[in-house]
């Protein structure tokens, strides 16, 4: 396999390229880096104003440099290589690596780097983007203690063993050579070591000397020393030389639950220096943590409920309900999972408050767990948003189960004072006695209740394997379409609008088409939707309106005739507050009129916000450009707002044109086209796919049309050879 070569020279193409580039990257949220591998050290030649505002280092700072100004110490060199080996192979590469600040400050970097060739394979630039993830870092970490500390716990670990895998964690969350320490304060006033496997013997003598001399002198929050050197009171007590390797002390002090000094964690490092923001925070997170395992083996009945309950609710967590699972498998039979979420809860913590929607929770446990003919059913907590219940499935049914559920909610909730009525979704898995994890038994009922969401009222669902393909399709779709952004992979195909009267070609319409390079050709219905979950449907518009103008431009500059192509518009996109500033710079960077360009919204726009719709139609009919409403007639009635809104075009869907033959539908579109008429609107006719439609159409009053029947959709190049016939 020949590796792409690296373009060398500064070529029109890469001159054009890296305009656009610059262009691109400005509108970023996150970091954008833009490198020339060709040019000798592979330097900067551009960073937008993210990039410096995570690294403090400017434009001018960086350009004709080499990343490598990003490195330091701890900074993984061997993944550098592993990322440089992938990008000379013409791959793309993502990793998370520690890079420093301008500031010498280290942070998380996570890094998504794409190489960018020309249409013969060799690499032009790279592109990177870069996020600061330090705080998600600290934040994980955090979370990973949390999960080892309650594993430990209930796997009966050792006090010592669990603060020892505290320690751990904080020394590689540190620079390298950092040592940790957990010191408890005993009744009588002694200290003792809770763990310390990596401080030397002398060292840790002293430090067991140090705190017993400054007793309840500890500071109450946290006790920072940058030097040790420059502190004579520090060089008077440790008096072993071998200490001197560690030049900065951090200490934190832990509290037991009545506030009085229980013990001290120390992290020492060879560095000189004071913790950064999120280390501080990192830090003074943990005493809770270090107190809480220390007090189960104090209190251990105390401590077990507070490891499998939820404190909001009472009622058995995760962990606990996992552990019964587990249990209920082993011994055998037949058992069924049920996660069952509320389907207003979003709206009650919105009106009323998490506290509010778990007084709801606690209700509807109590309602739930009777459940079952008196079985004895077990309720846990799921999340924030679900329960999960599972005993022996027995005989019966889903249908009587999903009724008795249903009458469990029949009567009223009261929440925050106020009576409220609500709906079930819920996801069913069981256990055929085949030995299945509770992980996945409680994995496939969550992936059944996504499945019930869709559904209206009190909604179940059951586990089929079906569902984990889509499932893993659409997360297929998810990751792939993200990588397809990115690369400008989504085409745009045209698809020409006609005078019924003679045929003539009077503009198009834009599609967008994708066609992966994994997943190969992937629908509109479902890459689009897929855009609008995930929160990049601006992205696709974008890409849609500046290939549809680029095409425009390239026309107008070789002085061939022009014209207008509709680009529909999500309602995301056209109530995002920079949608009119960007289509306007849109058409600006590609020096084109606004009258080629005519934007289809669906007829629901106006009824989200019409006050602000008027506004920004008003706006944009202002700067030249038409607006259409697509699919007219099949969504929401439209007819109290549409003399308010400066509308050209209502587009008849299509459905209405098929059965034209149908007596109701001819009088429905009739109407639609008079309508249009009356508030002097043209119509377009979607979808035409039979030639005795025109007539008919014809004799109606309506004068463009689009179908199959006159021309499918078609690329760019297929539409510059039908224009030039």
């Amino acid at each position: 396999m020949n590796r792409p070569q690296i373009s060398t020279g500064v070529s029109e193409e890469k001159t054009t390229l890296i305009r656009w580039l610059q262009r691109f990257g400005s509108r970023f949220q996150t970091g954008f880096i833009v490198t020339d591998p060709g040019a000798g050290d592979d330097p900067v030649i551009f960073v937008n104003e993210v990039f410096t505002a995570i690294t403090g280092f400017s434009s001018e700072e960086v350009v004709g440099r080499n990343l490598s100004f990003l490195h330091g110490e701890e900074t993984d060199m061997d993944l550098i290589s592993e990322i440089d080996q992938k990008l000379h192979s013409g791959m793309p590469a993502n990793a998370e690596i520690l890079n420093y600040k301008k500031d010498g400050t280290p942070f998380w970097n996570e890094l998504v780097i794409q190489p960018i060739v020309d249409s013969s394979g060799n690499i032009l630039f790279t592109a990177s983007f870069i996020l600061d993830v330090t705080e998600r870092k600290k934040d994980e970490s955090l979370l990973k203690l949390q999960e080892k500390i309650f594993t430990g716990i209930n796997a009966g670990v050792e006090l010592g063993d669990l603060l020892q895998k505290i320690c751990d964690v904080i020394e590689s969350y540190f620079l390298a050579g950092s040592i940790c320490s957990i010191l408890f304060k005993e009744k009588n006033g002694s200290w003792t070591v809770g763990a310390a496997g990596s401080v030397p013997e002398s060292f840790l003598q002293e430090m067991l000397i140090n705190a017993s001399t400054v007793g309840d002198e500890i500071p109450e929050e946290l006790g920072i020393v940058e030097n040790i050197l420059d502190n004579p009171e520090w060089v008077r007590r440790l008096s072993v030389s071998s200490m001197f390797d560690y030049n900065a002390s951090w200490s934190v002090p832990i509290h037991d639950s009545e506030g009085n000094l229980n013990g001290v964690f120390t992290v020492c490092m060879r560095k000189p220096g004071i913790p950064t923001e999120t280390q501080m925070q990192f830090l003074e997170k943990l005493p809770p943590l270090i107190q809480l395992a220390k007090s189960y083996y104090e209190q251990q009945e105390q401590y077990r409920r507070l490891a499998f309950s939820d404190p909001e609710t009472g009622l058995p967590n995760r962990y606990a309900f996992l552990d019964k699972l587990k249990r209920n498998i082993s011994d055998g039979g037949e058992h069924f999972v049920a996660v069952i979420e509320p389907a207003e809860y979003a709206k009650i913590v919105d009106l009323y408050g998490r506290d509010a929607a778990d007084e709801l929770f606690i209700q509807l446990g109590k309602r739930i767990g009777k459940v079952g003919n008196e079985k004895l059913n077990y309720i846990g907590r799921f999340s924030s948003a679900s329960l999960v219940m599972t005993g022996d499935s027995g005989e019966g049914d889903g249908d009587t189960f999903l009724v008795e559920l249903g009458k469990s909610v029949a009567e009223p909730f009261i929440v925050a004072g106020q009576e409220m009525f609500i709906t079930l979704k819920i996801g069913i898995s069981f256990s055929k006695g085949d030995h299945t994890s509770e992980e996945e038994l409680l994995r496939r009922a969550d992936i059944a209740m996504s499945d019930s969401k869709k559904k209206p009222g009190n909604a179940m669902s059951f586990y089929r394997g079906l569902h984990n393909e889509e499932s893993v399709k659409e997360m297929r779709i998810f990751n792939e379409l993200s990588k397809a952004l990115l690369a400008q992979e989504i085409d745009v195909y045209l698809q020409p609008k006609v005078n019924l009267k003679d045929g003539e070609i009077i503009g198009f319409e834009a599609l967008a088409r994708w066609f992966s390079s994994v997943l190969g050709p992937v629908p509109p219905n479902l890459f689009i939707p897929a855009a609008e979950n995930m929160g990049k449907i601006i992205d696709l518009e974008i890409i849609i309106l500046s290939k549809v103008m680029e095409w425009q431009q390239k026309r107008e500059q070789s002085g061939e005739k022009m014209y207008q192509v509709a680009v529909n518009i999500s309602v995301h996109h056209f109530f995002d507050c920079t949608f009119v500033e960007k289509l306007i710079k849109l058409t600006t960077n590609y020096d084109l009129s606004p009258k080629y360009i005519m934007l289809e919204m669906t007829e629901s726009i106006g009824l989200v916000d019409l006050q602000k719709a008027k506004l920004i139609f008003h706006t944009l009919n202002a700067a030249g450009f038409e607006i259409s409403v697509d699919d007219f007639g099949v969504g929401y009635s439209s007819l109290s707002y549409l003399p308010q809104l400066p509308l050209c075009e209502l587009k008849i869907d299509r459905s209405f044109i098929s059965a034209l033959d149908e007596p109701g539908t001819l009088a429905v579109v009739r109407t639609i086209i008079q309508l249009a008429e009356n508030l002097n609107l043209r119509t377009v006719a979607e979808g035409i796919e039979e030639e005795r439609h025109i007539e008919i159409l014809r004799n109606l009053g309506c004068k463009v049309g689009q179908g199959f029947y006159y021309y499918k959709p078609m690329p760019l190049q297929e539409i510059e050879r039908l224009l030039a016939e």
